[in-house]
């Protein structure tokens, strides 16, 4: 009679343990396109928590401005973006895109990313201003490469709403750049992105990287609020791509994932303890995740960004 009743406590019993291990918390998490580092990134947070309380539901979406203003509304937890896409929300005259943007907060930064402009070479395009009055790809309205350019563009006072900007993926931009249907194409992405790295030596003979000074950039003039650099000079390795010959200035900006300010602290608290426990994991998969971990967060000019209180207890 005993065996019986434990063999059949131990049969209830088993049942709820397996529950138990599924009833995780789900997590939203915003990406870019199904091809993008974003969405790569987000598979590769949400197998690193699978030991963790939280499971990651990764979700596709039109990318950086998209992802902010979805946080800022509260559909959905967390999100990838560029921080120069947070600006550029903030700076909005439009008061209800404004307060989304109040609603953002930094979980974490991530990774560098670069301003890529990708020229032809027959276009006589030298320098940023050259870009006046030439067809040019900026990717997507809701991506951070358009974000970047729109930025760019203001910053060296060109007046986009003059200029021939074309709306379109960044892969068929830049295919179009080296057919001569557009003269140039913008992407923002980290270095040695595999979307350029593509394109061989033979395919990019009428392509190159224009340069930009970010020394000469005022962004305090169109963002009086601003607390840190909007953009930092980097340089792109010369052969970094097969077609690039040539070293080149550049202006790189960084992401990170942000999170909507009223989730409760506590449960931000715990979802950035089991993050930021794996960040050593994360960058030896992936060059991607550079900047994640609780060391660079407190440091230099990311110790000053708007982080969720949950974050700051971590800290």
């Amino acid at each position: 009679m005993l065996l019986a009743l434990t063999a059949l406590i131990l049969g209830l019993w088993q049942p709820l343990v397996k529950n138990s291990a599924i009833a995780q918390e789900s997590i939203t998490i915003l990406t870019a396109r199904k091809d993008s580092l974003y969405y790569q990134a987000a598979t590769e947070l949400a197998t690193s928590l699978k030991d963790s309380k939280f499971t990651l539901d990764v979700r596709e979406s039109p990318g950086s401005f998209h992802n902010l203003k979805q946080i800022g509304s509260g559909r959905a937890d967390l999100a990838f973006a560029q921080r120069d896409v947070l600006t550029f929300l903030q700076s909005l005259s439009d008061e209800s895109l404004a307060r989304l943007a109040d609603n953002v907060k930094v979980f974490a930064p991530v990774s560098n990313e670069d301003v890529h402009v990708i020229v032809n070479s027959a276009a006589k395009i030298d320098k940023f201003t050259d870009l006046a009055g030439k067809n040019v790809g900026v990717g997507p309205e809701n991506s951070g490469t358009y974000v970047s350019a729109i930025l760019l563009y203001q910053l060296h006072d060109l007046d986009v709403t003059q200029e021939n900007l074309v709306t379109t993926e960044v892969a068929d931009a830049i295919a179009q750049v080296r057919t001569g249907e557009l003269d140039a194409a913008f992407y923002t992405a980290g270095m040695g992105a595999p979307l350029l790295k593509s394109i061989s030596a033979q395919q990019g003979t009428n392509l190159k990287l224009l340069p930009i000074n970010v020394q000469s950039l005022k962004p305090e003039a169109i963002f009086p609020k601003i607390k840190s650099p909007l953009y930092l000079p980097a340089i792109v390795p010369a052969n970094t791509y097969p077609w690039q010959k040539q070293a080149v200035n550049t202006a790189a900006t960084f992401s990170a994932l942000f999170v909507n300010r009223s989730m409760e602290p506590q449960k931000v608290y715990d979802l950035a303890k089991a993050a930021y426990a794996k960040s050593a994991v994360l960058k030896s998969q992936d060059p991607f995740w550079q900047l994640f971990s609780l060391a660079q967060a407190k440091n230099g000019a990311y110790a000053r960004l708007d982080y969720h209180d949950g974050v700051k207890k971590l800290f």
